[in-house]
């Protein structure tokens, strides 16, 4: 490893025998695991990012996801306080949009403490009303559980049932074909009969 204390985009890039472009888009995507200080091109990495930045060569070259990557940089590297996305001036959000985010955040963010202080405060007061709602769910998931229960045993039976109807029926159809082919045999006898007695 180089003995620089800090470095640039070029020299992790040369190091590591890789495109410049490709360890600048890796930066900006996995920029909260690499150690780094400065913003935008001021931005130099600490010696501890050229191992990360092996890392993702090596994972993204054995076929593994961007997804895979960051997850096994969140398991392995810790967050790095000071990382924020680079944006450039015309993709930076202008204040306005930034200040309707930030409110849309905040109202989001208050919904779900009240959600889950409300969720804290029933299941920490035992005489809450819940306790009683969940006993007449669990009641009523037991009864229509029972209800399927007998549903299924009775569709079984109408199985069984129709299955010897059917067999009844396929009886029934080669009996019918054997009483027309009689009654075939039957009627050109009697026509030989009545010819012979005619005659």
């Amino acid at each position: 490893m180089t003995g620089k204390k800090l470095l640039s985009v070029a020299e992790i890039a040369r190091e590591l025998e890789l495109p410049e472009s490709t360890v600048h888009y890796w930066k900006n995507r996995f920029a909260q695991h690499l150690p780094s200080v400065g913003r935008g091109r001021q931005k130099r990495f600490k010696p501890d990012a050229v191992e990360v930045f092996s890392v993702i060569s090596r994972m993204l070259k054995e076929g593994h996801t961007a997804r895979d990557v960051m997850e096994h940089l969140s398991q392995s590297y810790p967050l790095q306080a000071d990382a924020v996305p680079a944006l450039s001036e015309s993709a930076a959000m202008p204040a306005a949009g930034m200040d309707n985010a930030m409110q849309m955040a905040s109202a989001i963010g208050m919904e779900i403490a009240k959600s889950i202080g409300e969720g804290i405060r029933n299941v920490l007061n035992p005489e809450a009303p819940s306790a009683q709602e969940l006993t007449s769910i669990r009641d009523e998931v037991q009864q229509v559980m029972s209800r399927i229960t007998s549903g299924h045993d009775d569709l079984e039976s109408l199985r069984t049932e129709n299955a010897e109807l059917k067999e009844k029926l396929r009886i029934m159809e080669a009996e019918m074909v054997r009483l027309r082919k009689d009654r075939r045999e039957m009627e050109k006898y009697l026509l030989d009969k009545i010819r012979t007695v005619t005659t």
